[in-house]
C-alpha cells in the first residue's frame, strides 16, 4: 500500500514543524551529496559509540542524513502525510521534541539489536516510525487514501489508519524474519514506532 493523503485534518492549527523538518532534511541531503561518505563517517549513528556514550551529537544528526533520493522521498512522504495531524495534536514545539525522542528510541533499539555495531546508520525512518506510532494512538479511525494492489491492478481506496499502520509495523517484523534487505535498519523502525506509541499513550492521559 502507498499512502496518498490523510482524509481528515484539524482546522484549528496550521503545521509549521513538519514543513520545517522536510526543508531541513532536503537541504542537508543536497549539501551532503558533495561528500556523503564523509558526512556518514562524521554524523552517522554508530551503535558501538552510541552505547558507549561517545559522539552523542550523531544520535540526532543521523536523522537528517539520507543515502539517496528515494530514501529521502519515502521518509518525507510519510512525514508529510502522518505528521500534520500529530503536530496539530501536540503543537509545533512539542512535536519537534517528540520527533527527536522517537529518533533516540530508534537509535537505542537499533544499537542494541545490530549485529555489527561498527557500521553507521542514517535516515529519518525511526523518527517517522514514531510519528506512525503516535498517529495510531491519536487517530486510529482516520482514513488514509491509499494506492492498493488488487491482483494485477492498482486501485485507490480509503484505508483505516489503524489497519494501514499495523500493516506497516507487521511488515517491519516480516522483513526481519525473511531478510528482505540487510541494508535497512528495521530494528530502528520498530524502536522509533514503539517510542512514539508509548509516549503518545502517556501524553494522551495528560
Amino acid at each position: 500500500m502507498l499512502p496518498l493523503y490523510d482524509e481528515s485534518h484539524f482546522k484549528n492549527r496550521t503545521p509549521w514543524a513538519v514543513p520545517l523538518l522536510i526543508v531541513l532534511n532536503t537541504v542537508i541531503f543536497f549539501v551532503s551529496l558533495q561528500n556523503l561518505g564523509g558526512f556518514i563517517d562524521m554524523y552517522g549513528l554508530v551503535p558501538q559509540a552510541f552505547l558507549a556514550g561517545r559522539n552523542n551529537f550523531a544520535a540526532v544528526a543521523y536523522l537528517f542524513l539520507h543515502a539517496g533520493f528515494w530514501h529521502l522521498l519515502g521518509n518525507m512522504w510519510f512525514l508529510w502525510i502522518f505528521g500534520g495531524n500529530v503536530e496539530r495534536r501536540l503543537g509545533g514545539f512539542k512535536f519537534l521534541v517528540f520527533y527527536l525522542i522517537c529518533g533516540l528510541g530508534s537509535a537505542l533499539l537499533y544499537s542494541l539489536a545490530a549485529v555489527n555495531k561498527e557500521i553507521p546508520v542514517i535516515g529519518a525512518s525511526g523518527a517517522v516510525g514514531g510519528i506512525l506510532g503516535a498517529y495510531l494512538v491519536f487517530f486510529p479511525r482516520n482514513k488514509i487514501k491509499s494506492l492498493v494492489p488488487l491482483i494485477v491492478i492498482w486501485t485507490i481506496i480509503s484505508v483505516p489508519a489503524a489497519f494501514f499502520i499495523l500493516a506497516w509495523f507487521s511488515l517491519q517484523f516480516a522483513s526481519l524474519v525473511f531478510g528482505a534487505n540487510d541494508m535497512v535498519a528495521y530494528w530502528g523502525h520498530i524502536g522509533g514506532f514503539m517510542a512514539g506509541f508509548f509516549l503518545a499513550k502517556l501524553l494522551k492521559r495528560l
